[in-house]
């Protein structure tokens, strides 16, 4: 079995890893971290879990060493979370070197960010609109970018993100490392990669059918108005202290928060509507398990890294297959188990089988199938359902 002095990685960096008990590196860490450090494009493509963030920030911390006055690593993310994720491991894995970061993103003041820049930093880690913003305000300095990293490059296209993106590489010296991640290799990301990368290695892992191994997959099919009494049934049966329960919107996250709340079960909610100050105290309190339910839309789907998720509940199922794989990646983290439930509604046979195809295998045989019959509408005082 390799192990990440063999990948390159100094020994300092190695303690660092295995002070976070890191001990061996994954799949996708192996094939990467050589080629990233020894200067080559890399286009990778890894599922949620294995490990991609990591694959990147140990070159990083690597190729950087030493301090400088300017930032010569870019990782551009497509949410805020997955920004704070990074930017996490960055500060975790770089604990013996005396390089520094900062995150950039929207939804909170420019004054902190901007300090952090004044002072000096060796590694940016940015979304698209925030980055764009203090570019063109003349709050940051791109000109010695020799790493540039596109994590979820899928979902930068996904979330229309390209634009502000190019304007960025635009500035970029054109003498730098580019590597990109992505969970597919569609069209559109292929054709990125065309552009802004130079005889790219290409690394797939598990990109045939994708199966969580360590998740228990149930469905259940139901009526729309039973789901709110399944869900409260599912949390108080299986005695549920960490569960993370996603919905299709931000109007549906506040309803079953409220159906929760109504019947004495703690739960908050977080979506794009909520500020982002108040999302990160959310997740701090739920990462301290000082509630047991968060609700979500796919905002958090991305990036949300809490290993003590033990369920993840799909009140509305997501609309692609990907996603639903994302989703239910948030249980079952480092070696643990998780049990994933999802609720399916009338119409989604086609996509359940898509579900089934990504990750080879059958999710709802007729044995695991939970049939539940419509309940009656319930009246509820100035409340409608979304």
């Amino acid at each position: 079995m390799t192990n990440f002095i063999e990948l390159g990685l100094t020994k300092l960096t190695a303690a660092a890893l295995e002070e976070v008990a890191y001990l061996e590196p994954t799949e996708i860490q192996a094939k990467t971290i050589p080629l990233i450090l020894a200067g080559q494009d890399v286009m990778a493509s890894a599922q949620t879990g294995s490990g991609k963030t990591a694959a990147f920030v140990l070159p990083i911390i690597e190729l950087l060493k030493a301090r400088d006055k300017q930032p010569r690593a870019l990782v551009v993310v497509p949410t805020r979370e997955l920004a704070l994720q990074v930017e996490e491991q960055f500060k975790k894995l770089a604990k013996h070197s005396r390089l520094r970061s900062v995150t950039l993103y929207g939804g909170t003041g420019y004054h902190r960010q901007t300090n952090l820049l004044q002072r000096g930093v060796d590694v940016i880690v940015a979304t698209p609109g925030r980055l764009l913003d203090c570019f063109e305000r003349k709050l940051v300095d791109l000109s010695a970018i020799q790493i540039l990293i596109l994590d979820e490059a899928d979902r930068l296209l996904d979330m229309g993100f390209m634009p502000q993106i190019r304007r960025v590489i635009a500035s970029l010296p054109k003498e730098r490392q580019t590597v990109m991640f992505s969970a597919t290799f569609d069209p559109p990301v292929l054709q990125i990669a065309k552009e802004y990368q130079v005889n790219p290695t290409t690394v797939r892992i598990n990109t045939k059918q994708v199966e969580p191994t360590d998740i228990d997959q149930r469905m259940y099919h139901v009526n729309e108005f039973a789901k709110d009494a399944l869900l409260l049934k599912l949390i108080r049966e299986n005695e549920m202290s960490s569960v993370l329960v996603f919905t299709k919107t931000r109007r549906k996250a506040t309803w079953v928060t409220d159906r929760l709340r109504d019947s004495n079960i703690q739960a908050e909610e977080i979506h794009s509507d909520i500020s982002q100050g108040q999302r990160e105290r959310t997740l701090a309190r739920y990462r301290e398990g000082l509630f047991p339910v968060l609700v979500a839309t796919d905002v958090a789907a991305r990036g949300l890294d809490i290993p003590s998720i033990s369920h993840v509940i799909n009140y509305d199922l997501p609309e692609s297959p990907a996603d639903y794989v994302h989703r239910i990646g948030r249980t079952g983290r480092a070696g643990r188990s998780g049990v994933a439930f999802s609720f399916v509604g009338e119409g989604q046979k086609s996509l359940v089988r898509d579900i089934e195809r990504l990750i080879g295998r059958t999710v709802d045989p007729e044995s695991n199938v939970r049939r539940v019959l419509p309940a009656r509408r319930m009246k509820l005082s100035g409340r409608r359902r979304p």
